[in-house]
This record gives C-alpha cells, structure tokens and sequence, in this order.
C-alpha cells in the first residue's frame, strides 16, 4: 500500500488517534480531522486511497460528507469506510444508500479494520486498472 493516503475523520480524539495509528502501522499515510468542516476542506484539497469517518460528527453527519464524495468525480471511487458507534441496521442501511463501501461499528477490532481496510484499497486499486 506504498504511496496510499487515508483521510480519517473523528471527533472523538481517543477514537481518532487508534484509527490512525492503526492505518499507518498498514502503511498508508494519514491526514486527519476532527470535524465535518475539516474533512471536507481535506476532501477538497486531496484524492485520497481510502476515507474514513465517523456518522456522528458535532458539525454535520458523515453521510453527508460521503454523499459530497460520492457526488465528485474526483472522488467518486475512493472507498468509504464508516467506523461508528452506531450499531442499528437503519444506520447501515441508510450508510449503504448514502454510498458507504463497508462498515464497521464501534469499539472495533484492530484485525477486522486491517482486513476492511486491505479489501477496500485492494478493489479501487482494481477499479482504477
């Protein structure tokens, strides 16, 4: 995964800091945000391997932000990764709807986001071909 960026976006700093330290030990290098507000400035500015981020953000909801992602061309097939305390299957499924390409509900296992992560960035490498 030389050469592959992630953007992870999380407000809760405890949360962010183990999702990051987690993708970098993979080798991707990480650019993180704390808000809504800051993730999109990062989506604006950078095409990244893989998005992360969580739904509940104190300033918009993550679905929105991937439905920003889905809408640019640009971006459109960067994976999404939802990593979030919301466990519902409305949650899911409204993820699902707004464009998410996996799914992972908090707290995670280390092994089951290096397994997400690998599939992921593997299928856009593929697509990208």
């Amino acid at each position: 995964m030389e050469g592959a960026e992630a953007i992870v976006i999380e407000d809760d700093p405890a949360a962010r800091r183990v999702l990051a330290e987690c993708l970098r030990r993979m080798g991707l290098r990480v650019l993180e945000a704390a808000t809504g507000e800051e993730g999109s400035a990062l989506l604006d500015r950078t095409t990244p391997s893989l998005i992360c981020l969580d739904l509940g953000l104190p300033d918009c909801s993550g679905l929105s932000l991937c439905e920003k992602a889905r809408a640019s061309a640009r971006l459109r097939d960067v994976p999404v990764l939802v990593i979030t305390g919301q466990a519902h299957p409305q949650d899911r499924e409204r993820a699902e709807l707004a464009g998410v390409d996996g799914y992972i509900v908090k707290p995670f296992d280390p092994a089951a986001l290096t397994r997400s992560v690998r599939e992921l960035i593997g299928l856009s490498i593929v697509a990208a071909s």
